[in-house]
């Protein structure tokens, strides 16, 4: 299979992802991540995968991890709703 290259804009979230994918030897370059997610979808990570493999390492979160990873988590749904809708507004 031949190869071109291109530009591309992505989320700062996917970029993330690829790199560290790449630091952990899930990828050999973030291009063969984002071809890999683009011509399978098989390269996300489920959360459910992601909190398997946390288990595994570091056994059952406290209550206060818990609380912490909530409060992450909707500070990033917060910020994703106002980036939409200013996407929105445009």
């Amino acid at each position: 299979m031949s190869t071109r290259k291109v530009s591309l804009t992505l989320p700062e979230e996917l970029v993330v992802r690829a790199e560290n994918a790449v630091k952990v030897g899930q990828a050999r370059s973030v291009s063969a991540y984002i071809a890999a997610a683009a011509g399978s979808g098989e390269a996300r990570t489920t959360v459910d995968e992601v909190v398997a493999r946390w288990r595994a390492e570091h056994g059952e979160p406290t209550v206060e991890q818990l609380a912490e990873s909530e409060t992450r988590a909707r500070a990033m749904f917060d910020r994703a709703d106002r980036r939409q809708r200013s996407y929105g507004a445009a």
